[in-house]
């Protein structure tokens, strides 16, 4: 009977179960779902234990292991499964009666609250883990691709230096794309950081101009053993800094275009005697100084000797056995490398096969003219370099590069010459109101081209430099990548006896022969595009057709400077779009009437030539001028009775005029000018020439330059009555007799304060001036950095000091009683005497000229000067013949041997 019942209750008990649960999923549903919640809420107690558990470990530089992180994710997706389930209940408990869920609905939903319970229920017993975290494995050092880096031991050792700088925590190495950046990195990566002792850990990204946060995460944590599976950036970022801070790091970041946000990465930036460091690689030095770059290195491109060994090296054993044709060609064709790895590398390696003389000429022709053409030079060397040029922010500043192509190879070229020329193209707007705010902008556009790696220091500030892989870049930009080569037509500085072919300026935009032997032009080109036509520098050039400039109206720059031209061509009236006109040191005496037609022109350099004649109303008629250059040219201005060339009026009439270069001849013009606020605010260059009714001048504060807020140089020639230069800053204005004496030296320190009188006066040429002295009353020219006197036969000293003068006037005086040191100068930088025969002393025995900012001081033909009695701590130089510096006297040895240093033989 019990055999029986128990086979009863095995067979029957199953299914007596399963009605009771399908009955139950159906009646208690509510049940079901309570239960589940209740065991969610174990469970997350649980989860929120073992995470802080995690947590802690991570900041300790440790990752939790995989089993917590998958019982974590497990979690995660069983409680977003359980909310919906109870979002579901909630749901139906909303709806009225008549749309109340059947039987089958509300048994599903039972079952799935049930079995989800279950799974909380397996999940909280699996919780008790023996451990939530291991150490990280990391991996510490990777050896980089690297090949020998030529010539650059010395910046090794001073990166190797930085890294180990406890004052720096971030070194920038930046330089012009191919100079070698990353395979320095790379050297310094296998050299100086695999298996170093106190380094913990060096990574090196590329970063690239399209660079992804993720991505730069992602290598770190990788590199660190760190896993990301389901973190935000943010949590990425905070993992990151937490395992980074625990260690001494380097991190290698290669070619950076932007600067990179170090806090939004997770990258602790390292701080004062910190082991860590970032060393950061770009073409952009701003790049560097947006990152606070604490140490910047620049790498230049290769000097001759290791340039020459690359170059070699590339083309092959067979070039040392070559004839010396082929060595003398292949030097010249890595010479116009410009020290570029990557271009010694492409061109060497293009020349490895060439085995005559003729095949490397032609390469140097083609490197001149067409570099694109060369094998490689294309995908290897200009597609690289184009990138920085893409890189420009705007349209403006990738023009300005451009035009700088048109200049030779290696030319040191004038930032104003540039600028001027970009001004008549219109590359640079004139929104701002004085020509110096424009010429700023200027300035500011081509040090922008400087921070960028493609352009160069000159042979000094004022001067830019294009490499010559840059240059072949940018003229194989303008050429349409190479497929309209005569679209820019640049042969700047080749030797070119005769200018091309008029065929072949047919479709040309811009022109370039400058600096070549061409004698003459003799045909009439038809240049419907051209823009910019550059022939300065052809000394041999003395003709130019008539109807030369018949058919180029769109002709917006002419440069015909340093040619031997007598005439301009007739026909010039033509050039109705002409803005800039350059006739500097030409041999032109006759301007003809046709210049007044040319109502564009915004800039006329008339500096440096022989101009007697100007017709009437040539002047006035050009209504857009701008830019007026004329010192060293004409000056026979008519004044009243005085002068018998233009009318002065006709200067006045240039209502548009911001700089103003100008020949004086006549005491009436020059009291004219002085007068006339729109003139006067715009010279800059004042040459006063062959004026014999001039007998004194007085700087700073004479009414003659009130007006001459913008003067830069004062040139006074062959004045022959000029007996006095007086100094005297301390004159009271002409109402003196009106105001008390307390109130008037009140306002004269204001005005001396903040509007000093010729703020901008930074030189004073005196020549020819038989008669001159400089005589000091008082005060000083404040702003003159440069002071030279030539050929003044009579000078004696160098200043005169008024012994009537009221010590106590001046506060650039100091002493007492007959003796006292005097300033007339406080700001100039050079000092240059010739050729004056009389010349025995600097000043008189009662005073000693102080010049506290002086660093040169050249002296020439003064025979009677026989002591340096002066005051200049900072001079660094004397320049002077070894016999007129050996004949000095010296009060004592001791000053002779502070002196002795700073002497430079002339030659």
């Amino acid at each position: 009977m019990e055999f029986v019942a128990s086979m009863v209750d095995t067979v029957f008990r199953p299914l007596k179960d399963y009605f009771a649960r399908t009955v139950g999923y159906v009646v208690s549903c509510g049940d079901y779902i309570d239960a589940l919640s209740h065991e969610m809420n174990e469970l997350k107690s649980k989860r929120d234990d073992v995470k802080r558990m995690v947590d802690a470990a991570e900041r300790q530089g440790m990752e939790a292991t995989s089993q917590v992180k998958w019982w974590l994710e497990c979690v995660a997706v069983l409680e977003d499964a359980a909310a919906r389930i109870v979002d579901d209940y909630q749901a139906r408990l909303q709806l009225p009666p008549d749309q109340a869920p059947g039987f089958k609905a509300t048994y599903h939903l039972s079952k799935k609250a049930d079995d989800a319970r279950e799974e909380a229920a397996g999940l909280k017993d699996k919780a008790d883990f023996h451990k939530v975290a291991d150490e990280l494995v990391q991996i510490r050092f990777e050896e980089m691709p690297s090949s020998p880096v030529l010539g650059r031991d010395a910046l090794l050792q001073e990166l190797h230096s930085s890294v180990r700088d406890g004052d720096v925590g971030i070194v920038g190495i930046y330089g012009m794309a191919g100079v070698g950046k990353t395979a320095l990195l790379n050297k310094f990566n296998n050299d100086f950081l695999v298996n170093s002792h106190d380094i913990n850990v060096a990574i090196y990204i590329e970063v690239g101009k399209e660079f992804d946060l993720n991505d730069i995460q992602r290598i770190i944590g990788d590199r660190l053993g760190v896993s990301w599976e389901n973190r935000t950036p943010k949590e990425r970022a905070g993992v990151l800094y937490r395992v980074l801070s625990k260690m001494n790091f380097v991190l290698l970041l290669d070619d950076v275009w932007e600067p990179l946000n170090f806090r939004m990465l997770g990258i602790p930036v390292p701080k004062h005697n910190s082991k860590s460091k970032i060393v950061l690689t770009t073409r952009i030095e701003d790049v560097c100084d947006r990152m606070d770059v604490r140490r910047k290195l620049k790498m230049e491109c290769l000097p001759w000797q290791p340039a020459w060994e690359l170059f070699r090296e590339k083309v092959g054993d067979h070039l040392m056995s070559a004839s010396p044709e082929i060595r003398h060609q292949a030097q010249a064709l890595a010479m116009k490398c410009g020290g570029l790895p990557l271009a010694l590398i492409t061109v060497g390696r293009a020349m490895a096969s060439k085995r005559t003389a003729k095949e490397w000429k032609h390469a140097i022709t083609v490197l001149k003219i067409a570099p694109w053409q060369l094998l490689g030079m294309e995908f290897d060397v200009l597609e690289p370099l184009k990138k920085s040029y893409d890189n420009l922010p705007s349209d403006k500043l990738r023009l300005c590069l451009l035009y700088c192509s048109l200049f030779p190879e290696e030319f040191s070229i004038s930032k104003d010459w540039i600028i001027g020329y970009c001004i008549g193209e219109g590359f640079i707007d004139d929104l701002y109101t004085e020509m110096d705010e424009i010429y700023n902008k200027g300035h500011d556009l081509l040090g922008d081209l400087k921070i960028a790696s493609l352009l160069e220091k000159g042979e000094d500030e004022d001067h830019i430099k294009m490499h010559p892989m840059v240059r072949a870049m940018a003229l194989w930009i303008a050429s349409d990548f190479g497929t309209k080569e005569t679209k820019w037509l640049v042969r700047a500085g080749v030797g070119l006896k005769e200018a091309p072919g008029a065929e072949k300026w047919n479709g040309a935009e811009r022109i370039s022969f400058m600096r070549n032997n061409i004698l003459e032009l003799y045909e009439r080109p038809n240049c419907p595009l051209l823009k910019t036509l550059m022939l300065q520098g052809n000394p041999g050039l003395d003709k130019i057709c008539d109807g030369f400039f018949q058919f180029m109206p769109s002709l917006r720059v002419l440069d015909l400077s340093h040619t031997s031209i007598s005439e301009l061509p007739s026909g010039i009236s033509s050039l109705v779009e002409l803005q800039y006109l350059d006739l500097y040191n030409t041999n032109i005496r006759s301007l003809p009437r046709e210049l007044g037609s040319l109502s564009t022109l915004r800039f006329l350099l008339l500096s440096h030539m022989p101009l007697e004649t100007i017709p009437g109303g040539v002047m006035c008629s050009l209504t857009m001028l701008q830019v007026l250059y004329m010192d060293l040219s004409y000056g026979d201005w008519k004044v009243g009775a005085s002068g018998n060339g233009v009318d002065f009026q006709e200067l006045e009439n240039l209502r548009r005029l911001k700089a103003l270069d100008i020949t004086i001849q006549s005491v009436e013009a020059l009291e004219r000018l002085s007068r006339s606020y729109r003139l006067a605010g715009s010279t800059r260059n004042l040459l006063i020439k062959t004026c014999s009714s001039l007998t004194k001048i007085e700087l700073p504060s004479s009414d003659l330059w009130k007006n001459m807020t913008n003067l830069k140089r004062v040139w006074i020639v062959s004045c022959s009555n000029l007996a006095e230069v007086i100094i005297d800053s301390s004159k009271e204005p002409d109402n003196s007799n009106a105001l008390p004496r307390s109130i008037l030296q009140a306002r004269a320190e204001l005005v001396d304060e903040e509007q000093p009188i010729l703020p901008t006066l930074h030189d004073i040429i005196l020549q020819g001036l038989h008669k001159v002295k400089i005589i000091y009353k008082g005060g000083c020219v404040q702003n003159l950095a440069s002071l030279f006197i030539w050929y003044c036969h009579g000078l004696e000293e160098l200043i005169t000091v008024n012994e009537e003068q009221d010590m106590a006037a001046s506060g650039n005086e100091q002493g007492s009683g007959a003796f006292r040191v005097i300033t007339p100068f406080p700001n100039l930088k050079e000092l240059y005497l010739h050729g004056l025969a009389k010349f025995s002393r600097l000043s008189s025995s009662t005073c000693t000229l102080h010049f506290p900012a002086l660093e040169s001081l050249k002296i020439v033909e003064c025979p009677n000067l026989k002591k340096l009695k002066l005051s200049a701590g900072g001079l660094n130089v004397i320049q002077c013949t070894r016999d007129w510096w050996d004949g000095l006297e010296w009060d004592d040895e001791e000053v002779k041997a502070s002196y002795e240093p700073l002497f430079r033989p002339l030659r």
